[in-house]
């Protein structure tokens, strides 16, 4: 009896493990036999290349470019107002090395800016050459600059008491033109208070 029970155990057993072998032949076998695909499949007959439904366009067809500067609109900004500019010589109208205005200067200057909307804003600007001022004078060209557009300035606000003035001195920070040594009148251009409004 101990027999065949132990060959009805093996038999189970044995079919399980000859089943699993036969497949597993099987699919080796069969993949041992296929040919593995070396590239896409080809297309069926009566369907074209791919290329064939493939629309191709040029981006630069469908690209609009703006320039920004034409749709930018600045806040606060204004266009610039044109800046007019008496220009006064002060070799004539001040002594060397000094301030003082002669009399009638005021209604001469005046008479010149009458042109100026009234109330309007007006720089008084003064400036000299380049040539330092002699040692026995206890100023520089900064100060002389700054006590001639006062002085201009004064004048034209007793003159025109509804102009607003503001005044400044460049000394020779800021020339008209380029001094020359051998042309003097490049200095003189140089010496000069400008009444500038806009």
């Amino acid at each position: 009896m101990s027999e065949t029970r132990a060959i009805r155990c093996l038999r189970p057993v044995s079919a399980g493990l000859l089943s699993a072998a036969l497949l597993m032949g099987t699919v080796v076998g069969a993949s041992a036999d296929d040919e593995q695909p070396s590239g896409p499949p080809e297309a069926p007959e009566g369907i074209g290349a791919i290329e064939d439904f493939v629309a191709r366009y040029d981006g630069g067809e469908f690209i609009r470019r703006f320039e920004g500067s034409e749709f930018v609109a600045r806040l606060g900004a204004r266009a610039p107002e044109e800046t007019a500019v008496i220009v006064l010589e002060t070799d004539i109208l001040f002594p060397a090395m000094d301030w003082e205005l002669p009399e009638g200067a005021g209604p001469a200057i005046a008479e010149l800016a009458e042109e100026v909307a009234e109330g309007a804003t007006v720089a008084i600007h003064g400036h000299t050459d380049s040539n330092p001022v002699p040692e026995a004078y206890d100023f520089d060209n900064q100060e002389l600059s700054e006590n001639r557009a006062q002085a201009v300035a004064d004048a034209l606000a007793e003159e025109r008491p509804d102009l607003q003035l503001t005044v400044e001195g460049f000394g020779d920070s800021n020339p008209a033109v380029e001094e020359d040594e051998e042309d003097p009148s490049t200095f003189a251009a140089n010496r000069r208070v400008e009444i500038r409004y806009g």
